[in-house]
C-alpha cells in the first residue's frame, strides 16, 4: 500500500444528454413583459418604474419609457430630482477624490522642496 495515495476520490458524474423534465415544453414567454407592471385604473394608468408608481407612463420597447400625452408634470419632476440627487452625489465623491488628490501632490511637493535643499 503506496504512503501517498489518495484516500477519497469520487467519481466524476457522467454530463446529462436529457433534460429532466422531457414532458414539458420550455418556456415561451418573453421575460421583458414582466419587468414593467402596469396598472389600469377607472380614470388612470399607473406604471411601476424604478421603485416608483409613476402616472400616465408607458412603457415602450426595450423596456425605455414613452411619455404619452397625460404625463403628469410631478413624475418629471419625480424623476429629475432623482437624477439631481445621484449626479450630486456623483458629484461630492468627484470633489473628495480631488482633494485628497491636491493634498498628495501638496505633500510631494513639499518633500521634493525639503531634498532638494539639503
Amino acid at each position: 500500500m503506496p504512503i501517498f495515495q489518495k484516500k477519497f476520490a469520487p467519481k466524476v458524474a457522467p454530463p446529462r444528454t436529457q433534460r429532466l423534465n422531457i414532458g414539458c415544453p420550455p418556456p415561451a414567454e418573453d421575460l421583458d413583459d414582466f419587468r414593467t407592471i402596469t396598472l389600469n385604473l377607472v380614470d388612470k394608468q399607473l406604471c411601476f418604474i424604478d421603485g416608483v408608481w409613476l402616472n400616465g407612463l408607458k412603457p415602450g420597447p426595450g423596456g425605455s419609457v414613452a411619455s404619452g400625452s397625460g404625463v403628469n408634470v410631478t413624475d418629471d419632476l419625480l424623476r429629475m430630482k432623482r437624477r439631481m440627487k445621484a449626479l450630486e452625489q456623483e458629484n461630492n465623491m468627484l470633489q473628495v477624490k480631488l482633494d485628497v488628490l491636491v493634498d498628495l501632490l501638496t505633500e510631494n511637493v513639499i518633500e521634493l522642496n525639503e531634498i532638494k535643499n539639503q
